[in-house]
C-alpha cells in the first residue's frame, strides 16, 4: 500500500504512531482506534490512510476501506475529517482517491458505505461520489444497534487516477455511437473479443434441443454468427434466418460460412421494427444483444417474437444479467449520463449503443408479461459484473 497524492492532499499509510496526530481538539474519533489499528489484522484487501494537507503536512483526518463482517464481508469505505477542516471538499477528494485505489489498484468490484441518517453532510459526499442508495441496515455502533443508510458503488467505469471529476462526467467519457455504426466499426475484431470467455457460445448451443428435423430458427441480433456452428451440432438440419442491422457483421457471417449458404438466410434490419412473419419459426433465439434496451422496448420485441413462433415454439435467450438491483440502478444512472442531450424518443429507440442490463427477476417478468406461458433458466454462469444467463420461454 503506497502513498496516494491528490491536488491538495497526501494519503499515506496509517501507522500506529498516527493515533496522537489524529486527536483533534483534544479528542479522537470514537471509532478510529478500532478501525485504524485493526486494519493490520483483517483479511485483505484493506487500506488505512492518514489524510494530510500537501501545503503544510497537517494531519486532517483518516480514510479506510476494509471488509465488514456485518455486511457479509463487503468492502466498506469510511472516512473522518476534523471539524475545523470540514466543508472544504477534502472528504470528496480523499474519497475519490480511495475509490481509485479500491477499483484500479486493488482490483475490487464494489464498495459499500454506511452513514447515520442524521449525518447529512456525509451523505452528500457519498452521493457526489456516485454511490447508490440501497435502503437501511441495522448495525452496532457504540455497543448499541442503530439504523444506518446503506450505499453501494460498483466498478462499471474506469477511474483514470486518484483525481477524477464527478461520476456523470466519468460516464460521459464513453462515446455515444449509433448502434449500427458501433458494430460495423468493430466487426473485424468482434469474434476475438466476445468469443474468448466473455460468453460461452458452446454452452449456449448445447441448450438447443437435439433434433434431425428440418426446423426453422430465427436468430435476432445474430452479429457474426459465432453461435451457428454450436446450434447446428444440436440441430444439423435447421435453417437459420440471421437478422442484424450491421452490414459489417453480416458480411463476416457470410464470409465465415461459405459452405452453409443453403442453411442460412441473411436479413439486414433492426429487430425492433422488422416485419416478423406470423407463426413462421420453431425457435427464436438471441445472444448477447437484449441488454441494449429498456424494459418497455424489450417487452415489445418479446411480443413480436411470441407472434412469430409456431404453436409450442420456444425463445432461447442468452444475455448479460445483473444480480443486484443497486447495480441495475447504477447502470441506469450511467445510461442517463451518456445519453444526456438526446430526446426521450432517441434514448429509447435503440439507435445508440449503450448497455442497460437488468436483473434476472425483471428479465423473466418481462417475458411473462409479453405472454409467454413459461420461463425457465437453462444456464447461469456468474461473472464479476453479473451473470451470463440462458433462458427458455415457451409459447
Amino acid at each position: 500500500m503506497s502513498q496516494i497524492e491528490t491536488i491538495r492532499l497526501i494519503l499515506r499509510p496509517f501507522v500506529k504512531t498516527d493515533m496522537e496526530a489524529l486527536c483533534f481538539d483534544g479528542k479522537q474519533p470514537s471509532w478510529l482506534q478500532s478501525v485504524a489499528v485493526e486494519m493490520y489484522d483483517i483479511e485483505k484487501p484493506c487500506a488505512s490512510y492518514t489524510i494530510q494537507l500537501k501545503s503544510s503536512n497537517t494531519v486532517i483526518g483518516h480514510i479506510f476501506a476494509g471488509k465488514k463482517p456485518e455486511l457479509n464481508n463487503e468492502l466498506e469505505m469510511g472516512y473522518y475529517i476534523a471539524e475545523k477542516y470540514q466543508n472544504n471538499g477534502y472528504a470528496t477528494e480523499a474519497g475519490k482517491a480511495m475509490i481509485w485505489w479500491a477499483f484500479e489498484k486493488a482490483g475490487q468490484d464494489a464498495l459499500s458505505a454506511v452513514i447515520l441518517p442524521a449525518n447529512k453532510a456525509s451523505r452528500r459526499v457519498i452521493e457526489k461520489l456516485g454511490f447508490i442508495y440501497g435502503g437501511t441496515k441495522r448495525l452496532t455502533y457504540h455497543v448499541v444497534e442503530h439504523e444506518f443508510d446503506y450505499f453501494r458503488l460498483y466498478h462499471i467505469a474506469r477511474f483514470p487516477g486518484p483525481e477524477w471529476s464527478d461520476i456523470r462526467s466519468l460516464y460521459k467519457m464513453y462515446p455515444l455511437e449509433p448502434m449500427g455504426a458501433f458494430f460495423n466499426s468493430r466487426a473485424d475484431g468482434y469474434n476475438a473479443v466476445v468469443g474468448t470467455g466473455m460468453y460461452d457460445y458452446e454452452k449456449f448451443g448445447s441448450c438447443f434441443p437435439e433434433t434431425d428435423e428440418k426446423i426453422q430458427i430465427l436468430n435476432v441480433g445474430c452479429g457474426t454468427g459465432i453461435e451457428l456452428e454450436h446450434i447446428w451440432k444440436q440441430a444439423p438440419n435447421a435453417h437459420i434466418t440471421c437478422l442484424d442491422l450491421s452490414r459489417g457483421m453480416l458480411d463476416l457471417l457470410e464470409k465465415n460460412h461459405p459452405g452453409d449458404q443453403g442453411r442460412i438466410t441473411v436479413v439486414e434490419a433492426s429487430y425492433l421494427d422488422w416485419a416478423y412473419p406470423k407463426e413462421a419459426f420453431d425457435i427464436v433465439t438471441s445472444h448477447a444483444t437484449m441488454h441494449h434496451f429498456f424494459p418497455e422496448e424489450k417487452t415489445g420485441v418479446y411480443r413480436k417474437i411470441l407472434g412469430t413462433l409456431k404453436p409450442n415454439g420456444s425463445y432461447i435467450e442468452g444475455d448479460f444479467i445483473l444480480g443486484d438491483d443497486l447495480l441495475a440502478k447504477q447502470y441506469r444512472q450511467r445510461h442517463e449520463a451518456i445519453t444526456e442531450g438526446l430526446t426521450e424518443k432517441e434514448k429509447a429507440s435503440g439507435d445508440y449503443h449503450v448497455d442497460i442490463p437488468l436483473t434476472l427477476n425483471v428479465q423473466m417478468k418481462l417475458l411473462q408479461e409479453a405472454g409467454f406461458g413459461s420461463v425457465k433458466i437453462l444456464a447461469d454462469e456468474t461473472k464479476f459484473d453479473g451473470s451470463r444467463v440462458i433462458l427458455e420461454a415457451k409459447k
